[in-house]
């Protein structure tokens, strides 16, 4: 796909090489700092049992941006966003509405009909991306990981 001068395109890896999986680790640091990031004990079941999507460009050995996806055991065709970012030198050029739009059409192909995710309640910029993106509000979650730890659940309903 072209987009503002640069071509980005969608990678799911089956497993991580030692070297993907630290490059990993850093970008979740960099990403979630403090107690949010992901270490080798969720990324590897993640990568091998869940789906590991990376967005890339076609200059850069790193990702630009990680969806990590679950499947809902109680509900087959709901998916659980458990982690969603842009590197952060990458943040503020539209590539998160991008990489989301993008992976709408992995989730149908998957057999998906409903998205949902968690989000910082003081995460203003994510909660109006994915408000943006068709993500509706359902409920606030009190202290979901921790005291003081507030967060939206948000659902999306892919369209057939």
């Amino acid at each position: 796909m072209e987009t503002m001068n640069k071509t980005y395109y969608v990678e799911i890896p089956a497993s991580l090489k030692p070297d993907q999986l630290s490059m990993m680790m850093e970008l979740e640091k960099d990403a979630f700092p403090g107690m949010g990031a992901v270490d080798e004990q969720t990324l590897v079941p993640l990568t091998r049992y869940g789906k590991l999507i990376q967005y890339r460009q076609s200059n850069d050995s790193r990702p630009i941006a990680i969806c990590e996806l679950m499947r809902d055991y109680h509900d087959f065709q709901k998916a659980y966003i458990f982690g969603f970012y842009v590197r952060s030198d990458q943040q503020g050029k539209g590539i998160g509405k991008l990489f989301l739009q993008d992976i709408y059409p992995i989730l149908k192909q998957d057999g998906f009909r409903k998205v949902c995710l968690t989000v910082s309640t003081k995460n203003t910029a994510a909660v109006k991306l994915y408000e943006k993106l068709g993500f509706v509000i359902k409920e606030t979650r009190s202290d979901e990981f921790g005291e003081g730890e507030n967060r939206y659940y948000m659902e999306y309903y892919i369209t057939k």
